[in-house]
């Protein structure tokens, strides 16, 4: 029997040490998502300095965000931004909407480029 309650214990032990490498690791999880999402969705490398999920309040925070043009030689900056801010709706996001109620981003820098067509890249945003 006292084996049992000695196992029983290191197995909640085991549970909470995973739980707290979770609950640290949980941002860079996310950033590294987003980041694919963005490439996947856009067609544009993205890089992330730093993305923080507010567990206990509805807020993301999104710091050195830098979008890139992917070109065949060389991949040219097209937009930059320091930090942004955004409260969200966790009742949205439950049903896999996204609805900002507050949005504060520093725009850092935008690169608009025009072809010879005449057409410019924040067209093929769209």
């Amino acid at each position: 029997m006292k084996w049992l309650f000695k196992w029983l214990f290191r197995l909640f032990l085991l549970a909470v040490v995973l739980i707290v490498i979770l609950l640290l690791s949980l941002n860079s999880m996310v950033r590294v998502y987003v980041e694919h999402r963005i490439r996947a969705q856009t067609g544009m490398d993205a890089e992330i300095g730093s993305f923080s999920l507010g567990l206990t309040e509805p807020t993301v925070t999104i710091q050195n965000f830098k979008l890139y043009i992917r070109r065949p030689l060389a991949a040219r900056r097209f937009w930059t931004f320091g930090k942004s801010t955004s409260n969200d709706d966790r009742a949205a996001l439950a049903k896999h909407e996204l609805h900002l109620t507050l949005v504060r981003f520093n725009l850092g820098e935008l690169d608009i480029v025009k072809n010879e067509a005449g057409r410019t890249n924040i067209f093929s945003l769209a």
